[in-house]
């Protein structure tokens, strides 16, 4: 009997003696006959149906998502699918975007029917690295995948991978986070009492959480509700010697309708405009937000790029709504740490 995919859904777990990875997990009637790997190669958008005169949102969506990115394809042989093909975005930092559809089931020139399968295509934003798990001795050339196999009804697979392509980038790495206000300063309120210093806090909390698994060091100016003067937080960021910095902060309107993101780069420096660029397009594509090009000024004595984020309309009744709920905190930090992690692969690779 042919099982069927039911569902499917990205994580990121910590385990394996520490292992930190990113998961993809399918749930199945059955599971699958056998699973093969392939690294695809070729022009992602037409592998997707994409050709550049494409002119719908989705596909445009789709074709600035998949910019620059690697395809690996698993292939599960012996099932169909019960959910809907679908595009799956994950940006978890590793993750772009997943593909759920079903594979040919004709064979070229014929009307002959072959088995059933599926194909998971994971579009990825570095190379995936080995050597295999569980085997230490093994090729370090091997497939960079873990998958693991449960039966059972519902049955689940489980393809999970190593994100040491982040924390190759980011180690050692020293990151200064600011979150604005603190103590009597409460900055900006949210129409049901939701302060500016908590928000920022909250975010710097989940941003340093994910730099901390990368093995970067994160440089913060405060982990409490302390007052600081603007002299007190380029003081501790001096002191931390950063590669970069970034300043958190909440936006607000007069109007409680008003919808207004920002991303503010220091003045006169490239690579600060770079920083934001990245963190400004992480977070449309995270969390679906165009924030508004703005200008710091320069900070006597702290001479690295530095931006001010400002991902949250604190006097907009949604924005606060959602931001009580963990997971969305969880994704305005990861919307951050995205956009830090492909502008330093940027000035890694950057030609000289």
């Amino acid at each position: 009997m042919n099982g069927a995919i039911l569902n499917a859904w990205p994580s990121v777990v910590v385990s394996r003696g520490n292992e930190w990875q990113s998961a993809i997990t399918l749930e199945l009637t059955a599971l699958p006959e056998k699973i093969e790997f392939a690294e695809m190669t070729g022009n992602t958008h037409t592998a997707l149906g994409l050709e550049p005169e494409s002119a719908g949102n989705l596909a445009a969506g789709l074709r600035d998502l998949l910019k620059d990115t690697y395809r690996y394809r698993f292939t599960l042989h012996g099932v169909g699918l019960v959910m809907a093909a679908d595009d799956i975005v994950v940006a978890d930092g590793l993750i772009r975007l997943v593909r759920v559809h079903p594979g040919d089931h004709t064979r070229p020139g014929t009307t002959q029917e072959h088995p059933l399968q599926v194909h998971l295509d994971v579009f990825t934003e570095y190379p995936l690295q080995g050597p295999p798990y569980g085997d230490p001795n093994g090729d370090p050339n091997g497939d960079p995948v873990d998958i693991q196999q449960r039966p059972g009804l519902p049955a689940t697979v489980t393809f999970r991978f190593s994100r040491k392509p982040l924390q190759s980038l980011f180690q050692g790495a020293r990151i200064g986070v600011d979150p604005g206000h603190g103590g009597k300063d409460k900055g900006i309120r949210g129409p049901v009492d939701l302060t500016e210093k908590y928000v920022t806090l909250e975010i710097s909390r989940e941003l340093c959480s994910l730099l901390e698994l990368s093995g970067a060091y994160p440089v913060v100016t405060r982990t409490g509700d302390v007052d600081l003067t603007q002299k007190d937080r380029i003081q501790v960021l001096k002191a931390g010697h950063p590669v970069l910095c970034v300043e958190i902060h909440a936006s607000g309107s007069d109007n409680p309708l008003a919808q207004v993101y920002r991303v503010a780069a220091r003045q006169d420096c490239s690579d600060s405009a770079l920083l934001a660029n990245e963190v400004a397009s992480a977070l449309r594509e995270r969390m679906g937000i165009r924030p508004e090009p703005d200008v710091l000024p320069a900070q006597p004595g702290l001479d690295v790029p530095f931006i001010r984020v400002e991902p949250l309309c604190l006097t907009y009744f949604a924005d606060e709504a959602n931001f009580r709920a963990p997971l969305f905190r969880k994704r305005l930090g990861q919307s951050i740490y995205n956009g830090i992690a492909r502008y330093l692969h940027r000035v890694k690779t950057r030609q000289p």
